[in-house]
């Protein structure tokens, strides 16, 4: 293996696989925005050089599981939107638990101004 002949670009997106990995995992979503330049960069070289199918194997599977865990991530962010618009248009009063396991209630909460006026 020489100095140029684009293993290091390998190893470097490898890494940066394991990286956005470990970011997604966390929901570090704007962590993983910013290593999209770097990830670009590095695809960009690799598709400059010829290697050998089983090394890129490797990659691409990283790659596609890394997009399925975002995907389960966009999947999981749009539940909780579509259920907190749900709450908010039920418009009743939700209740949930608090810290030491006593009930409390959530949402929107009747206000007494009408009858202090």
């Amino acid at each position: 293996m020489g100095l140029f002949d684009g293993s290091g670009t390998l190893a470097a997106l490898d890494t940066l696989l394991d990286r956005e990995k470990a970011l997604i995992l966390k929901g570090d979503i704007e962590g993983v925005r910013r290593l999209a330049p770097e990830k670009e960069r590095l695809l960009s070289r690799i598709g400059r050089n010829r290697f050998r199918r089983e090394r890129l194997e490797n990659l691409r599977k990283k790659a596609d599981r890394n997009n399925e865990l975002l995907a389960a991530s966009a999947r999981g962010f749009k539940a909780v939107q579509e259920k907190l618009i749900a709450l908010r248009a039920a418009g009743g009063q939700h209740s949930t638990y608090d810290r030491e396991g006593h009930r409390a209630r959530m949402g929107n909460r009747p206000t007494d101004f009408n009858k202090r006026a």
